[in-house]
């Protein structure tokens, strides 16, 4: 498989030589990356230049180089290693610019975010060439959600876990240009009947390692939100709700949130919603872990990108631990190397990393 490099206006400018080693990471909320090992000829070393863009054929997107190191193994071979973001990482170098208020469709306000930060700008020096909008689906996801001055990618990512969307920046290279849209991965799990079902478990021969992870730790269904006012006065709201032991409370501090936005204020109905939509937002941030975490067989009876892709939710299966879990593919890692082809998939949601939490404190 070639992988080709090109300049940042898709203009190609050949190949990675003698790759020795790619990893391929696609992920379903969140920008996925790569990695690159090849030996530091000459050639390699004047295309793999950061800003530059790899190209793998037959996948929807691309990335572009933001790390490199050049090394001398123990052999003293002269190595390469490159690493970047796919395409999507753009719209993680844009905030967004003022205070937004979305009471709609989820799939809208994704666009319109893109549209105003990335696409249209008011300022022209932040508009990303090139980008444009794909096809609206017409999702009927909706969420009450205001936010203002965050990066842009972030407050996608919250608004994917709020609704199930998926999103990504496409390369066409048919036009040399990018397009923003949003997807959906197809139900395949064992107990539905529209789609071919997809089953993976070490008893039917197409799973070669399984690693399944449960945990409530972090865990929270019921958010009492506090908005504008002091005391008795201060406008709350609760989300969720659950008793006795079953109940994991957690506060929102939402002070911060004003009901007035450009000199109009909102209604009692109006700034409830929002304080919904945050409430909302805390409780997808602090969901159940549930995870399975698989090597697949490459070789099996399930074909990547035929059977099951990114997105799709299908059903895992491990007899021996009495575990059955029907979830989404949240992630999928491709590894390329000189010993052969490997295929990790992540299904499910992982524990929050360290960058998450810091993320879910600045937002408060």
């Amino acid at each position: 498989m070639d992988l080709y490099v090109a300049d940042r206006s898709f203009n190609k400018l050949g190949t990675v030589n003698n790759r020795t080693s790619l990893r391929w990471v696609r992920r379903y909320r969140k920008t996925g990356e790569f990695e690159i090992h090849c030996p530091a000829t000459s050639l390699n070393i004047e295309k793999l230049q950061k800003g530059n863009v790899i190209i793998k054929p037959g996948d929807p997107e691309a990335g572009f180089i933001s790390y490199r190191n050049l090394q001398e193994d123990n052999e003293g071979k002269e190595l390469l290693v490159v690493k970047g973001q796919f395409l999507t990482g753009y719209l993680n170098r844009r905030i967004i610019w003022g205070i937004e208020i979305i009471n709609g469709l989820v799939e809208v306000a994704m666009r319109t975010l893109v549209t105003k930060n990335a696409i249209s700008p008011t300022d022209a020096n932040r508009v990303i060439t090139g980008l444009s909008l794909g096809t609206l689906m017409n999702y009927t996801e909706t969420a009450d959600y205001q936010t203002s001055y965050a990066n842009l990618t972030d407050e996608l990512e919250n608004l994917s876990n709020l609704s199930e969307i998926g999103f990504r920046v496409r390369y066409d290279g048919s036009t040399k240009s990018m397009k923003f849209e949003t997807y959906k991965g197809l139900d395949r799990t064992a107990g539905q009947s529209i789609n071919p079902r997809c089953i993976f478990s070490k008893e039917y021969n197409n799973v070669e390692k399984q690693v399944f992870t449960e945990s409530d730790s972090g865990y929270r269904n019921v958010c009492l939100v506090g908005g504008i006012g002091e005391g008795t006065d201060r406008k709350l709201t609760t989300v969720g709700s659950a008793a006795g032991l079953d109940r994991f409370e957690v506060f929102s501090d939402q002070k911060s949130l004003s009901n007035v936005v450009d000199s109009v204020t909102l209604t009692d109905a109006e700034y409830q919603a929002l304080l919904q939509g945050k409430g909302s937002e805390v409780l997808t941030q602090n969901k159940k872990i549930c995870v399975f975490d698989s090597s697949i067989d490459v070789n099996a009876n399930r074909k990547y990108k035929e059977d099951y892709d990114l997105g799709d939710i299908v059903t895992n299966i491990n007899k021996k631990w009495c575990v059955k879990l029907d979830t989404r593919i949240e992630e999928i890692e491709e590894v390329y190397e000189e010993a052969g082809e490997k295929i990790n998939v992540v299904f499910g949601d992982e524990a929050p990393t360290l960058i998450d939490k810091l993320k879910k404190l600045r937002k408060g």
